[in-house]
């Protein structure tokens, strides 16, 4: 025992952050929890049922993690977290659907664990028949038997398997080669032939579009990949027409009125749209053609509508791709159903010690109100305080001041309400570009910002997609959608290209606000992740720059 966990039987684990054992021991701690809450130095992880079947999913075991805790904790591990860490890792595998007779599933397991799923009346309700050794569902059902009996507390493995598809056949270009991760991560995810679905967790900068190629070509087969914008989809068309043997015939964005390319890219709103009639014209001839493999690009970002899909290609295999798991929704025992479990995640900073990531320092900036805006606060809803926090007009002089302090560098402000964010474009004379940005607009103005001939731009939200902006070096993030960790590991992903030089990401917070507390929320994944915030005040910054008009 070394005192660095205190245990509690629920699961909450006490960690003390400061305690050098620290970052040796965080990877082997996000394997089977979450970081919920800091409260320097202590930080505060939560083992759940679905973090103990992910760790179970990738060969992790109880015993591992019992002599994990055993090793760190300052005193003996309760007996009631002993039995929840056994019984929810023992469970996977247990359940399990396989192929039946006719076109049909069954799902099997022992008679006990058969019984735990009988017991639940919306399996009931979907079962066709029970021949005692398993209970016999339609194909359809393959995904909502899934999603019932996790949120019911038990995790299904699917054996079913997968259905016939085209094969397509392309090879490397002579100048691509894959990184020892990239490698680990493809052979991870066919490890288990049974499953050859799940998801891969690397932060952004990290490849994992060469990812997603790399398992498609291992595959062989004709591929749907589904991304959370027109400029990611257009991304992966580039990566994979430039760095393959792919030709325009074999790699083509999804059109209504063209066939399908055996490698077609669509967006997750292009599916989602309906006729008038309330049609999902898409989704319905997407779901129709026999694919070998669908990826979810930025897997995390799927909307809840969407799961549909996810349930309708079933036959396929399923490969996510995201920068990190955690949705706000409390959607993630829906994308361990639908999707697959994480086969493959690399700590964001082993790579950047291994020089694949750019170094990245986190700074958290506190500007203060002015004396009526914090009456205006006082007097303010809950909604109503965030947006007054996030519009902090004092948050202005701040960003010209950090831009100040990194000349010549290339910069990037990011934040989320639209208002303040043409006002800063206007205030440093640089491009705005948003959802509403026409795209060729926003193509030539993110080019220029690559290429150089601009060194400033301002980001709304489209900043958190997949944006390959390699070359930034600088990004100030002057708001943000609440309390969200996705949103926060995907701003500081824009950082992570390893061409740059260590790279600043500020965070303006409006003192003694609402913005305090979901800031730490924002940084959770983050620090999980080993990264740090130092904490600064606007003074120190407007002191320690002389900018032209900015007063401090």
């Amino acid at each position: 025992m070394t005192g660095l966990l205190y245990v509690q039987g629920d699961g909450t684990l006490l960690v003390q952050s400061d305690n050098p054992d620290y970052d040796a021991a965080r990877a082997d701690l996000m394997a089977f929890s979450d970081l919920v809450q800091r409260l320097d130095p202590i930080h505060v992880y939560q083992v759940r049922p679905i973090s103990l079947w992910q760790a179970a999913s990738t060969g992790k075991t109880a015993r591992q993690v019992l002599a994990f805790l055993r090793q760190y904790a300052a005193h003996p591990i309760p007996y009631a977290l002993q039995q929840l860490i056994a019984g929810e890792m023992s469970k996977w595998g247990r359940l399990a659907l396989h192929q039946g007779a006719r076109g049909r599933i069954v799902l099997r397991g022992c008679s006990a664990d058969l019984d735990a799923a009988r017991a639940v009346p919306a399996v009931r309700e979907l079962a066709l028949s029970d021949d005692g050794d398993g209970l016999v569902f339609s194909a359809g059902c393959r995904a909502e038997v899934k999603q019932i009996l996790a949120s019911a507390g038990w995790p299904v493995r699917d054996n079913v398997g997968y259905q016939d598809a085209p094969a397509i056949s392309f090879s490397w270009d002579g100048r691509t080669q894959l990184r020892d991760y990239q490698w680990a991560a493809v052979e991870q995810f066919y490890a288990n032939t049974r499953d050859q679905s799940g998801v891969v967790v690397l932060p952004c900068g990290a490849g994992k579009t060469i990812v997603g190629i790399a398992i498609i070509q291992a595959l062989g087969r004709h591929a749907l990949v589904l991304t959370p914008s027109d400029t990611s989809a257009k991304q992966w068309q580039k990566e994979l027409l430039e760095r393959t043997t792919l030709t325009d015939d074999d790699v083509a964005l999804y059109h209504a009125n063209r066939p399908l390319a055996p490698i077609t890219i669509t967006t997750y709103q292009k599916v989602a749209a309906k006729k008038r009639s309330g049609e999902r014209e898409h989704l319905r001839r997407l779901t129709g053609h026999p694919w070998g493999i669908v990826v979810y690009d930025e897997v995390h970002m799927l909307p809840a509508p969407l799961f549909r899909l996810a349930a309708d290609l079933q036959g396929a295999r399923r490969l996510g791709l995201t920068a990190t798991l955690v949705r706000e929704d409390g959607a993630e025992a829906d994308v361990f159903s639908l999707i697959g479990s994480k086969v493959f995640e690399v700590p964001w900073k082993q790579l950047e010690q291994a020089g694949y990531l750019a170094a990245v320092r986190c700074v958290e900036v506190h500007v203060p109100l002015s004396a009526a805006d914090a009456a205006l606060y006082e007097r303010a809803s809950v909604r109503e305080r965030h947006k007054i926090a996030a519009l902090n007009p004092a948050k202005v002089s701040v960003v010209r001041a950090l831009l100040a302090k990194h000349p010549g560098e290339s910069a990037m402000v990011i934040g989320h309400y639209l208002e303040s964010l043409q006002t800063l474009a206007a205030e440093l004379h640089c491009p705005m570009v948003s959802g509403q940005t026409p795209q060729p607009e926003r193509e030539q103005w993110l080019e220029q910002f690559r290429s150089g001939q601009i060194r400033q731009i301002v980001l709304s939200r489209i900043a958190n997609m997949a944006v390959d902006i390699p070359c930034a070096s600088v990004a100030v993030q002057v708001s943000g959608l609440f309390g969200s960790r996705q949103e926060e590991a995907q701003r500081l992903g824009r950082l992570l290209r390893p061409h740059t030089k260590e790279g600043v990401f500020y965070t303006l917070v409006s003192k003694n606000t609402v913005e305090e507390r979901t800031a730490k929320h924002r940084q959770l994944y983050l620090v999980e992740q080993g990264y740090a915030y130092d904490v600064m005040d606007a003074e120190e910054i407007l002191g320690s720059v002389h900018v032209a008009g900015v007063q401090k």
